[in-house]
């Protein structure tokens, strides 16, 4: 049984992925060896949920970001960190191999900062913390208890996904908008395509492997401040054995990267942009990482993403124009606010939009890590 104690504060997530890489002890600042040489037999990596057994995964992350302050072109530092914990369970086994897989959000935590300040911090686990009830709060409490459940092939594929509705409706919060950083992380942490990807556990090859081979997948990566999904190329290599929190697992490095196609820049274009407030376009972006796999567990027992990425965002700036029309004179103004769509008051005489394009950068760093397997009761 791998068991570890639940972290119940945030302020040590970015500890914890930091000292990830360092072995099994996290206070450790010495890596434990990697084993085995290229001419070691090939190695079957398959995940498989077993039945009559309790998972809960701990999922933490710090995303750092540079962002435009309002009806500004200063950028403020803003930082993201978010906790949640989940309990997988297989309910049911079919004769083929396929099976259900029930999921539950147990807890959710979270704390933003910008600059030098911390401006929010909240803990679905903490009775005694009192914070302010604001939207964004809301939204986070929603979350927990939260459960769906995913249907799998006997290749351990996702084919169909219950409880989509309950999670979107609790992702959009009603009524309760929040904006900003926080929303971003949101976005990005609770939706379905993340939850599917650490069921799948697609970075496991699809034959054989031994020490030394390489292999590449192309899926989908959440990333940017906007938390939208671009397409990505993952290339993993078995780099060999590496104990894991006392287990011996199969070492898998992996690098990623992603370059959607940026947003036109023709005359034509930045006006519709600026009328229509297009979200911000991925520039160029990296990801690196780490994952360990254990025959044991046949699961992969922990992942750690870290990612770099650039955006542009293109922006109307505040200008004041005068036009002579039928009544005299005329003024025409254009809104700039990075956080909703600029206003431009329709004018054929008046002068084109002036526009503001930011290049910001965020740092996202992800880790996904098996906390404890309990068996459950018949």
């Amino acid at each position: 049984m791998l068991v570890m104690p639940n972290i119940s504060k945030v302020a040590a997530i970015a500890m914890a992925i930091t000292l990830g890489v360092c072995g099994c002890n996290r206070s450790s600042v010495k890596e434990t060896p990697i084993t085995g040489k290229a001419s070691d037999p090939a190695v079957t990596m398959t995940a498989r949920w077993q039945e009559g057994k309790r998972y809960i995964f701990r999922v933490e992350s710090v995303t750092r970001s540079q962002v435009p302050r309002k009806n500004t072109a200063q950028l403020i530092q803003t930082e993201t960190s978010l906790s949640q914990d989940l309990a997988f369970s297989v309910t049911n086994v079919a004769p083929d191999g396929g099976r259900v897989l029930h999921m539950e959000i147990l807890a959710v935590q979270m704390e933003t900062g910008r600059d030098d300040s911390v401006t929010m911090s909240f803990d679905s686990g903490n009775k005694v913390m009192q914070v302010e009830d604001t939207p964004l709060i809301q939204r986070l409490r929603k979350f927990v208890g939260l459960k769906l459940q995913f249907r799998l092939s006997p290749e351990n594929k996702v084919t169909r996904v219950d409880g989509i509705k309950e999670l979107s409706d609790r992702q959009s919060g009603g009524n309760n908008s929040t904006r900003g950083a926080a929303a971003g992380v949101i976005a990005r942490y609770f939706n379905q395509q993340f939850y599917r990807d650490i069921v799948e556990m697609g970075m496991l090859p699809k034959t054989p492997v031994m020490i030394g081979d390489t292999w590449t997948i192309d899926r989908p990566a959440n990333a940017g401040a906007s938390g939208n999904p671009f397409p990505a190329m993952f290339t993993y290599t078995f780099r060999g054995w590496q104990k894991r929190d006392g287990t011996n697992c199969a070492r898998l490095d992996f690098t990623g990267e992603f370059k959607p196609a940026s947003l036109q820049t023709n005359d034509s274009a930045i006006r519709t942009i600026v009328r229509a407030a297009a979200r911000p376009s991925l520039e160029e972006g990296s990801i690196t990482g780490h994952s360990w796999y254990s025959p044991e567990h046949t699961l992969a027992i922990e992942t750690i993403y870290n990612q770099s990425i650039t955006a542009k965002t293109t922006t109307g700036r505040r200008v004041r124009a005068k036009t002579t029309g039928t009544n005299g004179i005329e003024i025409v103004e254009m809104e700039s606010d990075t956080n909703a769509p600029p206003t431009v008051p329709a004018s054929s005489n008046g002068p084109p939009p002036v526009v503001v394009t930011i290049n910001t950068t965020s740092h996202q760093s992800t880790l996904i890590k098996l906390l404890e397997v309990e068996l459950l009761q018949p």
